[in-house]
């Protein structure tokens, strides 16, 4: 990114000492109540699966519900185990974003699986934010890294999803034409306008301001880290391998959820109805969005042409691999937040400047 080394030290937390991630404070409250959340979280997630089932008839999830293939279980938990793997080093490399170093991979890794948990009211964004706070980050360069994953997230899975919905609408799918035609149209033009409106020199009219300006311009700033993305990609090839990994991996954990009931769908129709279903990534909704995720993703697979009935049990199967198979690993992480230490903050991202 541009600006001198120079130019980054002088804006460093020059005397704040090494930092612990997860120190007291707001860590410590979710601490002590992220057990209670989770249960609260699981309850949500549940009832929602029931409301849905209660529309699609009991009589008839559980019919479809029935043979089971537990081949395809295995892929599902080597979904999420690979999913954790590639959201670290994507992660990893957005810290690194700047100049400065990553955080250790350990640190990553556990700051990456607690905000999968289903105990953050803020989003896992929130326990990203948090921890690059407590890890000596300045508190823009926390929002804006945070965001700019956040970016780079929609920037990797909006893509993937416009080809699949043009190759459905080119073979004719049966899928809803509404929906296909929404990603094959919204995708390019959104790219394009936050491309445009994330350009370094575009992001300095709206820096000065109130609030809503400010806030703003942290999202601008987080879109246009996208810009420093692009134009490395070999200095950070792991954010672009490590957030496809992370997507590949949770659609492969649906595909097997799907198969686990004897659904067969093509790869196409999965990514839509999976992308159409997140309508906000999980990290991004209080408590890994339970509740909202259910609902949106059962309908999303009518939508491609799986009935109501059976998409209750794949949702299910779908939610016990990536929020109820995460939540043990996901609290015993946010539990050691607090034991990794950082030798001193890093550098601070430098502001955009006019080109």
């Amino acid at each position: 990114m541009p600006g001198s080394v120079s130019a980054r030290r002088g804006r460093r937390r020059s005397s704040a000492p090494p930092t612990q991630l997860g120190a007291p404070g707001r860590s410590e409250r979710l601490h002590r109540h992220r057990l209670p959340l989770s249960v609260i979280a699981v309850m949500i997630a549940a009832g929602a699966l029931i409301g849905v089932a209660t529309v699609a008839g009991w009589h008839n999830v559980v019919r479809d519900a029935w043979p089971i293939h537990p081949g395809w279980i295995a892929l599902g938990v080597a979904g999420q185990v690979l999913a954790l793997a590639g959201y670290t080093a994507a992660f990893r490399s957005v810290t690194a974003a700047g100049g400065c170093e990553p955080l250790p991979t350990r640190d990553a890794a556990d700051v990456v699986t607690a905000g999968f948990g289903a105990f953050a009211l803020g989003g896992g964004f929130a326990v990203d934010r948090r921890a690059l706070d407590e890890a000596g980050y300045d508190s823009r360069d926390s929002t804006v890294r945070v965001l700019g994953l956040g970016a780079l997230e929609y920037a990797v899975l909006a893509p993937a999803t416009c080809v699949a919905a043009i190759a459905l609408l080119l073979e004719g799918s049966s899928a809803q034409r509404a929906m296909l035609w929404s990603w094959a149209i919204g995708v390019p033009a959104g790219l394009a306008i936050g491309l445009w409106a994330s350009a370094p020199d575009r992001r300095l009219r709206v820096r000065d301001g109130g609030r809503l300006r400010r806030a703003l311009c942290h999202a601008l700033d987080g879109v246009g880290m996208l810009h420093e993305l692009v134009r490395h990609p070999i200095r950070y090839a792991a954010a672009w391998w490590g957030m496809t990994l992370y997507w590949a991996a949770d659609i492969a954990t649906l595909y097997a959820a799907l198969r686990l009931f004897g659904v067969h769908l093509g790869a196409a129709e999965t990514i839509v109805a999976y992308s159409t279903g997140y309508a906000a990534t999980r990290r991004t909704l209080p408590l890994a969005g339970v509740g909202a995720t259910e609902v949106l993703l059962a309908l999303s697979l009518t939508w491609v042409g799986v009935g109501l009935a059976t998409a209750v049990p794949v949702v299910a199967a779908y939610r016990l691999a990536n929020v109820a198979l995460l939540l043990v690993p996901a609290l015993h992480a946010h539990g050691r937040l607090g034991r990794h230490r950082r030798r001193g903050p890093p550098p601070a991202l430098p502001k955009p400047t006019a080109r």
